[in-house]
C-alpha cells in the first residue's frame, strides 16, 4: 500500500512535499520524495523542519509468520504504529491515516484481529484532531515479499468475483491496493475533524 501511495502521489501531485519514513528505502524513489530512515522504536530524526498541517499516513503491517512470533507481530502492528502516531502528533500533523484490517476488534478471539482492534482503540484515545482508520479485506497487489496464501487467494478471487456482489459479501471482497491507495488520498484531501472508520465496503464503493 505504501508503494502504491507513493506512485499515485507522484502521478497526481508530482511537486508535493512527501516524506517517506521507513526501515528501508522503497524501490524507485521519486525525486520529490525524501526518505527518512527510522526504526519505529525511537524519535524520528527529520532532515529539516516539517511543514505545518501535514497529513500522516501509516501503512505498517506484517504477518505472524513473517514476524516470527506473536510478540514480534504485536511490536510492528501495535508498538510501531503507535510510535508513528505519537511522532506525527509531535510535528503537528493535521490528520493521521492508518490502515488496519477488516474484522479488527479488541474483543476478537483471533490474535491478528485483536491486535488491530487494540491499536485502533489506542489511537482513538489520543484525541487527535483528525483520525481515519481503514479496514480493507485481503489486499490484492504486488508485494516485495512472497506470500503463497495471498497468491492463492488472488487467483480464487477472480473465479469467485460474482459472489462478492451479493448482499453482505461486499464486506469481505478482496481489496485492490490501487483502490485503497486512491481512497486514502481522496480522504486526505478532505478535512473531516474527529475519528472515522472506513469499512471495506466503503473503500470499494
Amino acid at each position: 500500500v505504501g508503494q502504491e501511495l507513493l506512485s499515485q502521489l507522484g502521478q497526481e501531485q508530482p511537486t508535493a512535499n512527501v516524506w517517506c519514513v521507513g526501515r528501508r528505502a522503497p524501490a524507485a524513489l521519486r525525486p520529490h520524495v525524501q526518505f527518512v530512515e527510522h526504526n519505529f522504536a525511537s524519535i524520528i530524526s527529520w532532515p529539516k523542519k516539517m511543514p505545518k498541517n501535514a497529513s500522516a499516513i501509516c501503512t505498517l503491517g506484517t504477518t505472524i509468520k513473517q514476524a516470527g512470533s506473536q510478540a514480534a507481530f504485536r511490536r510492528v502492528d501495535f508498538d510501531f504504529v503507535l510510535n508513528f502516531a505519537l511522532e506525527s502528533i509531535k510535528v503537528g500533523a493535521r490528520s493521521l491515516h492508518v490502515v488496519t484490517a477488516h474484522g479488527a476488534s479488541s474483543q476478537s478471539r483471533i490474535f491478528y484481529n485483536r491486535v488491530k482492534g487494540e491499536i485502533e482503540e489506542k489511537l482513538q484515545s489520543l484525541a487527535l484532531p483528525e483520525l481515519h482508520i481503514y479496514r480493507p479485506s485481503l489486499l490484492i497487489g504486488e508485494r516485495s515479499e512472497k506470500r503463497t496464501g495471498e497468491d492463492f487467494a488472488t487467483a480464487a478471487t477472480k473465479l469467485l468475483a460474482p459472489l462478492f456482489k451479493l448482499p453482505g459479501l461486499r464486506a469481505i471482497e478482496p481489496t485492490p491496493v490501487t483502490r485503497l491507495a486512491a481512497f486514502i488520498l481522496s480522504t486526505v484531501a478532505m478535512a473531516a475533524p474527529g475519528n472515522h472508520i472506513h469499512t471495506n465496503a466503503e473503500i470499494l464503493r
